[in-house]
Order: structure tokens, then C-alpha cells, then sequence
């Protein structure tokens, strides 16, 4: 490299620091760039153009410069750290934790690291692999809230409870507002039959938190200790997919974990004689990462699919079976879309709905005279609706009934089927179908 094209290389590298402090990432894209014509192989320029595309969340540019930076510099903890934080939010779990593991190789006491392993390896329920990272975590930094919740959280899993209490108590005791440890506590106690304490705990969060951002009001809606919400948190949805979306489809296949939806609605279906119909016009509401997409495309003129996480919709997007995918709030997109449908389908979607009845009037209002729709519930036995021990809702047989008579729809069909397995433990479920009067 010649004087000059130093010179200029680090001319635009203080430059593009400088827009970056300034958030002023446009800019800092740019001066990056340009340094690196002069130098490629700039250290820092790459490594801080890799952050700032991970920030924005634009993950597959953030990779290309970390993994630059890294080739470089081999054995940079930070690097490291970094390119592992891009993996784990593109859904690259094994090739995270390798660099994570790289990292902690090269620098021990990094308590960031530790808690990002055993992050993944809490959201992939490793909870004892978890635990040892979040014991190491708070080894180097025993004043760490969050580390006292994380650690608290797979005690919990593994039903240590009292363990799980003072873990979340020592949050509190460092962060007396901290409203996750509440969260934590209430979850706690109510496994152990502690009622009241667990209403308290889970007040006490509404109180620091009154939104609906989390799974709380469910908590207490299971307990009788306060109304059955109308749907499950939009935020707390969107979380868990982004974390689930790269693994869906192997998961739910997975022993003991199999969900049922997606061959339920197939065989109704085929029972309506929709399959060999090959003309119709379908909308797949909550389609994830399209499941249901192949056998659906088999019997469509037009397939929509929509869905609220646009991770989920990404995965859906690669296998190339539908001709519109749009990221929305489902019951949204419904009322607002122009097009009408011969068959509108809702494969384990209408469990995050506690009120079903604006699903099937926004069904209603769609479907072409003759038309159906088909879905997959929780089932209850007892009341009308409830909260299930893993906060999403089932339905009587009476509700259902009753829904879809006040939107509008026949009920056509309605079978007790097996909604999935949990840990090997088949789950009651509905499917069901409505009928639009021709």
C-alpha cells in the first residue's frame, strides 16, 4: 500500500467513526466504504461496517464484513462476539455458539459471551447448559439484574423453584423495578399453588408496566384474577418467532413436539373436496413459514398468505409457493383486503385469539358465496374460553358455535382432534369449518 493510499484510507475511516457516533449511519456507510477501496483489508473498517449493518438489522451485509474483520483477526474476542450475536439473530444457532466458544477461548472472563451462549441455549430449552452459563455470568459480574432473571428463568424450567425465588429476589434486591423479576416470581409461585403471591408479583408488574407487552395479564387471567384478554401480545409474538422462525418446520416435526394443524386442515379438505378443485382463490392467514403452503398451492388459482412476523414470512418466501405474502395483523389485513376467497384457512393461529368473533367476521366478510373457512383450536371442555397453562386460548364447542352464528357462517364441521404433543402429551384441539350460504 502506498503513503497516499494510507492516507486515505484513514482519512475516510476517521471520517465514517465520526458520522457513526453521530448516528448518522448514511454517512458512516459511505466514508466505510471508501476507506476500504483503499485498503480492503483495514481492520476496523470492516469490523465497525459490520456493526453498523448489524444495528440496522441488515444481517447478511453485517456477516460479509465481520467475517472479513475476522479472517483478519482471528482470534479478536470482540469479533468474535460480534459475528456470533449475527448469527444468533439470523438463525445460524451452531455457527453462533462456535464463535461464542471461540471467543471465550481466546478471553475467559467475558460475561456478555456467557449470557449470549446461554441465551441460545435457554430459547432451544438446553436449560442445564443454560444455567451454567448464567452461573458464569454472574461469577465475573455478581451485580448483573438481568443475569439474576436469565438464570432465575431455567431454574424455573427445570422446576427449581425456590432456587428460581431467589435468583429472581436478588434481581430485586439490586433493582427493586425491575419488572421482569416480578414477571419471574408470580410464574414461580403460581407453579407452586401460592396464589395470592402470585397475583401480588404479577400486579406489581401491571403497575410498572400497565401495557400489554407481555404475558402477564394472561398469567393472571389463568389464575381467575382478572379478564381473559382478547388475544395474545403482539409484541411477545413477534419475539418468539424471530427467535423460532429458522428452525420452525424441523421443530415442530420434532418426537413429542409434533404439531397436528397443518394435516388436519389437508384432511378437511379432502373431506370438502376442495384439494382436487385446483381453481380457488385462497387466503392462509397466519401462515408462518408455510407449512401448509405446498398442498394448498396443489389446489389454488391464487394463494395469499399473511402473517405478522416477517421472520416467519422470510422462510415462507424461499419455498416460492405463494403468489402474495403480506406482513400484517391478520384480523387487519382481513378487513381491509379487496379480494374475496373461495377458502380462507387458519392452521394454529386462532389460539392467540381469546375473541374469535372478529376472525370470523373478518372471514365472513371475505369469503365468496359457497366458500370456507378452515382452522385449528385448543379445545375446553368446561368454559367458553380459557387460558391454557402455556397462555394461549382454547374454546368450547359452544363458542364456536355461537361465534360463527354472529358472524354470519354455518358451522360445517366441527371434530375433537389431537392439536399437537407437548413433551410427548397430546394436546385436545378442534378442527373446524365454516360455511359461507351460497
Amino acid at each position: 500500500m502506498s503513503a497516499n493510499d494510507y492516507e486515505q484510507c484513514q482519512k475516510y475511516f476517521k471520517k465514517g467513526l465520526s458520522k457513526q457516533k453521530e448516528r448518522n449511519f448514511a454517512a458512516a456507510e459511505d466514508f466505510y466504504k471508501r476507506a476500504l477501496r483503499y485498503n480492503p483489508m483495514h481492520l476496523d473498517a470492516n469490523y465497525l461496517l459490520g456493526t453498523l449493518y448489524a444495528e440496522q438489522r441488515e444481517l447478511a451485509k453485517a456477516l460479509k464484513f465481520l467475517r472479513q474483520a475476522a479472517e483478519i483477526n482471528p482470534r479478536s474476542h470482540m469479533i468474535q462476539n460480534n459475528l456470533g450475536n449475527i448469527y444468533q439473530l439470523s438463525g445460524q444457532f451452531d455457527k453462533a455458539i462456535d464463535c461464542y466458544r471461540r471467543a471465550l477461548g481466546f478471553e475467559p472472563n467475558m460475561p456478555e459471551v456467557h449470557n449470549n451462549l446461554g441465551n441460545i441455549y435457554k430459547n432451544h430449552q438446553q436449560f442445564a447448559e443454560a444455567e451454567a452459563c448464567y452461573r458464569r455470568v454472574l461469577l465475573y459480574r455478581p451485580d448483573f439484574v438481568e443475569g439474576y432473571c436469565n438464570l432465575g428463568t431455567v431454574l424455573r424450567s427445570q422446576k427449581k423453584f425456590q432456587e428460581a425465588i431467589e435468583s429472581f429476589r436478588k434481581a430485586l434486591e439490586l433493582s427493586p423495578s425491575f419488572k421482569e423479576a416480578f414477571e419471574g416470581l408470580g410464574i414461580c409461585y403460581s407453579e407452586l399453588g401460592e396464589r395470592e403471591q402470585a397475583i401480588t408479583c404479577f400486579n406489581r408488574y401491571l403497575e410498572l408496566d400497565p401495557g400489554d407487552n407481555s404475558e402477564v395479564k394472561l398469567q393472571l387471567a389463568r389464575l381467575n384474577a382478572g379478564e381473559i384478554p382478547k388475544r395474545y401480545p403482539a409484541a411477545v409474538m413477534l419475539t418468539t418467532y424471530e427467535k423460532k422462525a429458522q428452525n420452525w418446520d424441523a421443530d415442530i416435526q420434532r418426537p413429542g413436539k409434533e404439531f397436528l394443524g397443518p394435516k388436519h386442515v389437508r384432511e378437511v379438505l379432502e373431506e370438502l373436496k376442495l384439494m382436487q378443485a385446483h381453481q380457488l382463490d385462497v387466503l392462509d392467514i397466519g401462515c408462518g413459514t408455510g407449512v401448509c403452503g405446498e398442498y394448498l398451492r396443489a389446489c389454488s388459482r391464487h394463494l395469499e398468505g399473511v402473517d405478522l412476523s416477517p421472520h416467519m414470512l422470510a422462510q415462507a418466501q424461499k419455498k416460492g409457493y405463494y403468489d402474495k405474502l403480506e406482513c400484517a395483523d391478520a384480523i387487519a389485513y382481513m378487513q381491509g383486503c379487496e379480494r374475496t376467497f373461495d377458502l380462507i384457512i387458519a392452521s394454529g393461529v386462532l389460539i392467540l385469539f381469546g375473541d374469535l368473533l372478529p376472525v370470523f367476521q373478518a372471514a365472513a366478510r371475505l369469503l365468496k358465496p359457497g366458500g370456507f373457512f378452515v382452522f385449528t383450536l385448543y379445545r375446553s371442555e368446561s368454559e367458553a374460553v380459557m387460558v391454557r397453562y402455556n397462555l394461549h386460548f382454547a374454546h368450547s364447542a359452544v363458542y364456536v358455535r355461537e361465534a360463527a352464528a354472529a358472524a354470519g357462517l354455518q358451522l360445517a364441521l366441527l371434530e375433537p382432534k389431537v392439536h399437537e404433543f407437548d413433551l410427548g402429551e397430546p394436546q385436545p384441539g378442534w378442527i373446524g369449518a365454516l360455511h359461507k350460504a351460497a
